[in-house]
């Protein structure tokens, strides 16, 4: 090696040692650990590819992620996504305790409610400061909606009193001073923004057809991928027209593959499954991108 060659090198390995250094490599991995330990991950989930993981575990993972590169102003767009309730509290209890800017887009009022003491509110290509939780928002903002409606009203009365004046003797010449003054006052009047209610969109679906019960039931299913292992044995579930359930359990436990085992993707290891031949099943899933073809446009994807 040339001594010039000796020199590059030596520069860049001081570099590499500095970086090295200023990152806390020696110490990282067991940070890593750490912090994934404490968003509920097991040690024999830490050599796993995060590919095979739900989709409440892929969003711990990012989370881990972001908490690993300590920023000085964190950023999280809906982090509460997938997010089982022990991993939701967690994540609540680890904002309260960071001393940076935390900047969060969330629609989970109670999660705002726990973490946030100021909201800023984005509407008519405006932003509104508004100081406290979401409840406070919400108070603050409806006392502030009256108050202005209020305001309106008294303004636009006032222009209509003035108006009609003007109206009435628009073409008086004795009165012509007056009604000058009436329109010189209209003018001055400052309007008071309207009110701005939050857009809403009504969705009118079609009802479908009656269908008799039961139009989907499992008797004594086992569930899961395999003999050996089943998720769930004895299963016994009977779902009509009027049905709501609500399948809750800790991300990983299997409430996908119950999913797919009721609804006919996934077939039952052993027992009864019962699907009515009219049935037609509709499915968002969690990783709804996998179910589109990118080829295709929205109104082709829907068609």
């Amino acid at each position: 090696m040339e001594p010039e060659e000796k020199v590059e090198h030596a520069k860049e390995l001081t570099q590499t040692q500095e970086r090295l250094e200023l990152i806390d490599a020696v110490n990282a991995e067991a940070k890593a650990i750490k912090i994934l330990i404490g968003l509920g991950f097991k040690q024999t989930d830490l050599e796993i590819p995060s590919k095979k993981f739900s989709g409440g575990w892929r969003m711990r993972i990012a989370i881990a992620k972001v908490i690993f590169s300590e920023p000085e102003i964190l950023l999280l767009d809906e982090p509460t996504n997938h997010l089982d309730l022990v991993a939701l509290i967690w994540l609540e209890e680890y904002i309260k305790e960071l001393e940076i800017t935390v900047v969060i887009v969330s629609h989970a009022r109670d999660f705002l409610n726990q973490v946030v003491d100021e909201i800023i509110e984005f509407q008519g290509q405006k932003l509104t400061y508004y100081k406290g939780n979401f409840d406070s928002f919400e108070r603050t903002k409806s006392e502030k909606m009256k108050q202005q409606k209020r305001q309106r009203e008294t303004q636009m009365a006032e222009i209509n009193h003035y108006q009609k004046f003007v109206d009435k003797f628009r073409f008086n010449a004795k009165r012509a001073t007056l009604v000058q003054s009436r329109i010189k006052a209209i003018n001055r009047i400052e309007l008071v923004d309207e009110v701005m209610n939050d857009p809403s969109c009504v969705f009118m679906l079609p009802n479908p057809e009656k269908i008799s019960a039961p139009i989907l039931r499992l008797d004594e299913a086992i569930l899961g991928w395999s003999q050996d292992k089943p998720l769930l044995t004895k299963v016994n579930v009977n779902v009509d027209m009027e049905t709501r359930i609500a399948l809750v359990g800790p991300n990983g436990a299997g409430k996908s593959t119950i999913l797919k085992t009721i609804t006919g993707q996934i077939d039952v290891l052993d027992g009864y499954r019962f699907i009515h031949n009219k049935l037609r099943v509709g499915v968002f899933t969690q990783h709804h991108m996998d179910i589109l073809d990118q080829r295709l446009s929205a109104v082709e994807q829907l068609m």
